[in-house]
């Protein structure tokens, strides 16, 4: 039987001392509208259509249409998300950021010892729709100089299938030596769809972290169509007293289903309690040390089904390429850079010739939709 594999490697333990956010207005709910937040671009002050005449200071409250989902925080009526406006065609990108202090924790981070984690939502609803949002996590010295690599959700947009979901983005990362200041960035792109900037951003957060002597090598997980087979290896392990292996099906609400005593290098644990109607699990480590504290590893992925694997060949192509690797019958679409749909296709064979003669040089995606599973390759037409 076919086993689906994932990995999360060099995977520090670190301790949360803090259960306090440190993103002001972290779910769009505060009053003032937009406290916390600095606007560097927005869309128009007002949009003409219900929900968004709501619109103010890149917030919006959404009426729970299919155009307009609930918020991803309270997901009821009077929610509020983050929304950059309304604006003609090919604008932006429109950004918000918050700026973070983090000076206090200079002493710490200069000795390497203090790690942010970051989470938010993003939510591109509206069917086939280009518009595009990304989050952008940049860590700064006292001169405002970015130090090492932002990290960057990438851009999400339903044209690029995102589905009509709240999507998370996470990351952690240990402060590198100088950082002062922590900015979040929210940025929206709009193309073809006009006026609103279909692109909604909630619940977002970064919390402080203090590594721990207890370092993950390797943290992995497989599927086999029955169970979930788990395992992690240490490097070293200082004072700890159990891991408890959580699960959770959604990402945020985790459940212990195991405790395993530390005292080795290489654990492992085989969830037999999965269901045929979960496609994906997602775990995570509580390890906890013999004074009370602990600490979270990262969380791990693991689809329980197989998915489509979308190969493309030659790849630079020029006149035909040749898509392969599918399973079911559906749909390929073809996107420019822009998110624009130039060429689309019926596939009902595992194999399938497109003629791409007419597309111009440059970044293509290609996407194929079977009804309920989602893939796309990137494409470069010579």
């Amino acid at each position: 039987m076919q086993k689906i594999f994932y990995s999360i490697l060099g995977a520090f333990s670190t301790l949360f001392v803090t259960a306090q956010n440190l993103v002001v207005n972290y779910d769009a709910e505060s009053l003032p509208k937009g406290t916390g937040w600095t606007i560097v671009s927005a869309g128009g002050t007002t949009c003409a259509t219900a929900p968004t005449n709501t619109y103010n200071n890149w917030t919006m409250i959404p009426d729970g249409s299919a155009l307009y989902p609930f918020d991803q925080t309270t997901g009821t009526i009077g929610g509020t998300t983050f929304f950059s406006g309304c604006s003609i065609a090919n604008q932006g990108p429109f950004e918000l950021k918050q700026d973070i202090n983090v000076t206090a924790d200079a002493p710490n981070i200069d000795l390497g010892k203090i790690e942010y984690a970051f989470t938010g939502y993003i939510q591109t609803p509206v069917s086939g729709e280009t518009d595009q949002g990304s989050f952008i996590v940049d860590f700064l010295d006292a001169s405002n100089t970015i130090l090492g690599t932002s990290y960057t959700s990438g851009p999400q947009s339903n044209a690029l299938g995102s589905l009509d979901t709240w999507n998370q983005y996470s990351n952690t990362r240990k402060a590198p030596v100088g950082t002062r200041k922590i900015t979040i960035r929210l940025q929206t792109q709009i193309f073809n769809n006009t006026p609103e900037i279909n692109v909604y951003f909630d619940n977002i957060s970064l919390f402080k972290g203090i590594i721990l002597p207890v370092t993950l090598t390797s943290f992995t997980g497989s599927a086999d169509g029955k169970n979930v087979n788990i395992n992690w290896k240490t490097e070293e392990e200082v004072n700890l007293l159990n891991y408890q292996l959580q699960r959770s099906t959604n990402g945020n609400v985790f459940t212990t289903i195991a405790t395993i005593p530390a005292g080795k290098r290489d654990y492992s644990y085989i969830d037999k309690n999965v269901t045929s109607n979960a496609d994906k699990y997602f775990y995570r480590l509580k390890m906890a040390d013999i004074d009370g504290k602990y600490a979270y590893s990262n969380i791990l992925l693991v689809k329980t089904k197989l998915q489509q694997t979308l190969r493309l060949a030659p790849n630079p192509a020029r006149g035909i390429v040749t898509v392969t690797g599918l399973t079911q019958p559906g749909v390929i679409n073809i996107f420019n850079g822009s998110g624009k749909l130039v060429l689309s296709a019926q596939s009902r064979t595992y194999t399938t010739n497109l003629n791409i003669s007419a597309l111009s040089s440059g970044l293509y995606y290609v996407r194929f939709s079977d009804g309920k599973n989602i893939s796309y390759q990137k494409l470069v037409v010579e």
